[in-house]
C-alpha cells in the first residue's frame, strides 16, 4: 500500500498554518526532535500457545528519546474541546478529508479526550520505506485546519542512514514502491495516528530496501529491513505502539513460507516486550496486490491470499470499514466493509503459512479452517487499510495511557472481550463483503460480514469510550499479559541457541558440522568464533546455511569456544570445546 487511494487529506492543508520543525540527524537509530504541541511448502505452525515461532533479539542501542514538553492536562482538554467545536462547526467541509473528524465522531473520541485521555506521554511508531522531510509542515497545516495541538515527532534510521539514490530495486516499483511513493503513505500513517491521540508523540522508521543487498521484489515492496526496524524499536522500546501499513500477499514471495517465517522475529521481538503491533490486511480484497505491480491493485493474485506480515499470530491484523454517519457527523448505524469499484476493498480470509492460533479456537466454528483468519478487527479504511492500521495504532496509545503501561500483545486479550460486544466497546459490522467484482460480476469470491465474529471483519470495529478502558482492564486482568509475553521472550531465548553441531565436543584434528535455520533465503549470515569474524556465508533457498569448523585449521587454542551465525534479523550462537 505504498501510494494511498484517494489521498484527499493533502489538498486541505494550507500555507497558513506555523510550521512544526524536525531535525533529523541521519544517524542509525538516532534523530534530535524539536516542538511539541519446517518443509517446503507446508503450514507451519505458529501459535501463540504452541511451537515456537522463529525470533531473536537485536544489537544494543541508543535509549529512545523521552515525551517532553507537554503543556499540563486542564489545558489539553481545553485545547482539544475547541477542536471538538471546530469540527462540529465544519464538518460538511472538513469531512471530505481523510482522515478527518468522521473518524473523531464515527469512534466517539470525545469522552476519553475531555477526562485527557489523549495519548499524552505516549509513543506511536509507524515504519516506513523512506523519509518524507515535509510531514513536519503538513502536519502543522492539519493541525491548524482541525485545531488540534502539533504533536512531537522523530525520525529515526534502524538500518542506517538513507543512500543518496533511491535503490534501484524500489525505482522500478514505480508509483508502488519507489522512494517517492512513500511521502503519501508516510503521510497518512502520521496523520491517522495523530488524530486518535493528538498528545501522543510519533515515531517515524525510515528503512528502505536493499541496504544489505540486491533483493527480490516482494523483499522492495516489504522489505525485511522493515521487520529489523520493528525488531530494533520493540527492544529498546522505543514506542508504545507500532503499525506498518503494508498488504504484500504470501504468494508473492518467492522462496514461499521460509522468506515469510524468516521475518518473524520482529513481530515475536515486539510480544516480548509487551508492544501492539498493527499491520494493514492489503487493499485488494480477498486477493492481494503481486510485489512486481506499479499500481495499487493492478497486478494481483488470481485466487484468495492474505498478507503475509498481518498473518503472524502475533499481529493484530486490521481490516477496513468505513464510517457510517450522516451529513452532520452523527452515527446512523452500523459501518459496513470499506469495497470501492468492485475492486479495492480490505482483505480478509486464511493465512497459508500459519495455523490457527490457540486465541481463534473459540471462532473456529464460524472460520472453519485450521489455518490463522484475518482480519481481527477493521478501522476506517476510505483511504485503504493504510489508513486502518496508524488510526488503530493512535486507539492503542489511549489504551496505553489508561493502563499506565504496556498493552501488548493484545489478540489473546481482544478475543476475551470480543464475545462481549458493545459491553466491550465492540461495534459489530454486518454488512459488505471483500469479493473482486469485474463488470458487475463476481470474479474471486469473497468474505461476507454478519452479526458477531466473521472471517471478512474479524470481530467488526470500535466505540473507544467503552473499548479503551475495556481493553485496558483486560491486560490488567491477565498481570499485564504476563504470560503471553513470558512465553513469547522464551521463544527467543531459545532461537538464539537454535544452531546445532554434530559434534561439539570436537577431538585435536578433528571437526564439527555447524548448521543453521530461520535465515533469510540467500541473504548473507555472518559467521564468527570468539566474536572474530571468519566467514559470510550465504542462506540457502530455505534459510539454512551450514559451515565445517576445524579448530586447527582456524587456530583456536584449547578449550571453550562460541559459534555465531548472524543475520539481518536472526542471531544464533552455540558453544564448543577444542582439544
Amino acid at each position: 500500500m505504498r501510494s494511498a487511494l484517494l489521498m484527499r487529506a493533502l489538498p486541505m492543508l494550507t500555507a497558513a498554518a506555523t510550521v512544526v520543525f524536525l531535525v533529523s540527524s541521519g544517524q542509525p537509530g538516532e534523530a534530535q526532535t524539536v516542538g511539541h504541541g519446517g518443509p517446503a511448502g507446508s503450514p507451519l505452525h505458529a501459535r501463540i500457545v504452541g511451537t515456537p515461532i522463529a525470533g531473536t533479539p537485536v544489537r544494543p542501542g541508543p535509549a529512545p528519546a523521552p515525551v517532553t514538553g507537554l503543556p499540563s492536562k486542564k489545558q489539553q482538554i481545553k485545547v482539544l474541546k475547541a477542536a471538538l467545536a471546530k469540527m462540529h462547526k465544519n464538518y460538511a467541509h472538513l469531512s471530505q478529508f481523510e482522515p478527518g473528524p468522521q473518524d473523531v465522531f464515527d469512534y466517539n473520541l470525545a469522552p476519553l479526550w475531555l477526562k485527557g485521555i489523549d495519548g499524552a506521554g505516549t509513543s506511536v511508531a509507524v515504519i516506513e520505506g523512506w523519509d518524507y522531510p515535509p510531514i513536519e509542515k503538513i502536519v502543522t497545516q492539519f493541525d491548524a485546519s482541525m485545531g488540534l495541538p502539533n504533536p512531537q515527532i522523530q525520525t529515526i534510521f534502524p538500518s542506517g542512514p538513507l543512500p543518496k539514490k533511491c535503490p534501484h530495486g524500489m525505482v522500478i516499483l514505480g508509483s508502488y514502491g519507489s522512494c517517492s511513493a512513500w511521502g503519501g503513505e508516510l503521510t497518512l500513517d502520521v496523520l491517522a495516528a495523530h488524530l486518535m491521540a493528538p498528545y501522543a508523540k510519533i515515531v517515524i522508521s525510515a528503512t528502505p530496501a536493499d541496504t544489505q543487498e540486491t533483493d527480490d521484489a516482494a523483499s522492495n515492496v516489504a522489505p525485511p529491513e522493515m521487520m529489523h526496524a520493528l525488531e530494533y524499536i520493540s527492544a529498546h522500546h522505543i514506542a508504545d505502539s507500532i503499525s506498518i501499513s503494508d498488504g504484500t500477499g504470501e504468494t508473492t514471495y518467492p522462496d514461499g513460507p521460509a522468506e515469510i517465517t524468516s521475518q518473524d522475529a520482529g513481530e515475536l521481538t515486539a510480544a516480548a516486550a509487551g508492544i501492539p503491533v498493527l499491520v494493514a490486511t492489503g487493499d485488494c480484497g480477498v486477493v492481494q496486490n503481486l510485489a512486481v505491480a506499479n499500481g495499487q491493485c493492478e497486478d494481483t493474485s488470481t485466487g484468495p491470499d492474505t498478507a503475509a506480515w498481518d498473518d503472524s499470530p502475533w499481529v493484530t491484523a486490521i481490516g477496513g470499514s468505513v464510517p457510517n454517519l450522516n451529513s452532520k457527523g452523527k452515527r446512523v448505524g452500523p459501518d459496513p466493509v470499506w469495497h470501492v469499484g468492485g475492486v479495492f476493498s480490505e482483505g480478509a480470509g486464511y493465512s497459508s503459512v500459519f495455523t490457527r492460533p490457540s486465541y481463534q479456537n473459540e471462532v473456529a466454528n464460524i472460520t472453519h479452517s485450521p489455518m490463522r483468519s484475518v482480519p481481527d478487527i477493521t478501522m476506517d479504511a476510505s483511504d485503504g487499510t493504510s489508513q486502518a492500521a496508524p488510526l488503530f495504532n493512535g486507539i492503542m496509545a489511549l489504551a496505553t495511557q489508561v493502563n499506565h503501561g504496556l498493552v501488548g500483545p493484545i489478540n489473546p486479550v481482544l478475543y476475551q472481550l470480543g464475545p462481549e460486544g458493545a459491553k466491550a466497546g465492540i461495534a459489530d459490522v454486518i454488512k459488505g463483503n471483500d469479493s473482486v467484482v469485474v463488470n458487475g460480476k463476481v470474479t474471486v469470491q469473497g468474505f461476507t460480514a454478519s452479526k458477531g465474529f466473521d472471517v471478512a471483519t474479524g470481530w467488526g470495529t470500535i466505540f473507544a469510550p467503552t473499548f479503551v478502558p475495556a481493553l485496558a482492564a483486560a491486560v490488567r486482568a491477565n498481570h499485564e499479559n504476563a504470560a503471553v509475553r513470558a512465553q513469547a521472550k522464551a521463544q527467543l531465548t531459545g532461537l538464539q541457541h537454535s544452531s546445532t553441531l554434530s559434534v561439539t565436543d570436537i577431538p585435536k584434528g578433528g571437526y564439527s558440522y555447524l548448521f543453521g535455520t530461520g535465515f533469510l533465503p540467500l541473504h548473507p549470515v555472518t559467521f564468527s568464533v570468539d566474536g572474530k569474524t571468519i566467514a559470510t556465508l550465504h542462506a540457502n533457498t530455505l534459510g539454512d546455511v551450514t559451515y565445517m569448523i576445524s579448530p586447527s585449521l582456524l587456530g583456536l587454542s584449547p578449550g571453550s569456544h562460541t559459534a555465531q551465525l548472524s543475520g539481518m534479523l536472526l542471531t544464533t550462537t552455540v558453544g564448543f570445546t577444542s582439544h
